[in-house]
């Protein structure tokens, strides 16, 4: 009898230790967020795991993460507005981590794969005793004040006027999107174009997106933009692909 009250009274003390463990609401400042990832060549990375410091709402102690689909897309749920988010580990690629502010849209390319040399503290030596004697080539040297000038001169893109003046073209001529202020939308644009050898631009690409309404506005005040200064490879103007970025942030003032 002694036995059977004690079985009672330590089942009825487990109900009540249950009934005293409360759930609670965690309030969390997220973003849904979704995107696809690349190699250097284009193609889609499919399951390969892509994770944010943000902690998963149902145990709140596990990563937020996910895997790519096989055409490299992938969705957050959940993430952190500002946050870090690191893709892998994988056997094939160094892939540093990537910090986004606020962007809803990412598009990822990895770099080149690792190359393993397995000879890299030495090279493999392959001898052979040498048949003829060795030969000591000579070279006839033109003093450097009888040449003309020709230095080679490389550079990128460049804004007419320089950074200064794209900065005021941008802050001028972008608006903030009336649905994206409603919607206390932020975050990061960032878009990438081709700059031919005569200026022109063109290929337009979102990267990074916040809404569409958001990315629009970008696309559109880029491709209305004047011509640019073409990049320069030893003198010549060579087409090559400039990246952008523009924050979009509300303020409380």
């Amino acid at each position: 009898m002694k036995k059977i009250i004690l079985s009672c009274f330590l089942i009825g003390s487990s109900i009540n230790l249950f009934a005293q463990q409360k759930s609670y609401v965690v309030t969390r400042d997220t973003i849904n967020l979704r995107g696809y990832i690349y190699d250097n060549s284009g193609k889609p990375v499919n399951f390969i795991h892509i994770e944010s410091t943000q902690l998963e709402t149902e145990h709140n102690t596990f990563k937020l993460g996910t895997y790519t689909n096989d055409r490299g897309y992938f969705e957050l749920k959940g993430a952190k507005f500002n946050d870090t988010l690191t893709i892998g580990p994988d056997i094939h690629y160094n892939i540093p981590p990537i910090f986004n502010k606020g962007s809803r849209y990412f598009m990822v390319y990895l770099p080149l794969p690792k190359v393993v040399d397995i000879t890299a503290s030495a090279p493999l030596v392959i001898e052979q005793k040498r048949k003829y004697p060795k030969v000591t080539p000579s070279f006839t040297v033109t003093p450097a004040t009888n040449l003309a000038n020709n230095d080679n001169v490389t550079s990128t893109p460049q804004y007419p006027g320089g950074i200064a003046q794209l900065q005021d073209y941008i802050k001028k001529n972008i608006q903030y999107p009336e649905s994206a202020v409603k919607n206390n939308l932020e975050g990061i644009v960032q878009i990438s174009f081709t700059v031919t050898k005569d200026g022109n631009h063109k290929d337009y690409k979102i990267l990074r997106g916040v809404s569409d309404d958001c990315d629009d506005e970008v696309l559109r005040v880029i491709k209305k933009s004047p011509k640019w200064q073409p990049a320069l490879d030893h003198d010549q103007p060579v087409a090559m692909q400039e990246t952008l970025a523009i924050l979009f942030k509300l303020t409380d003032n």
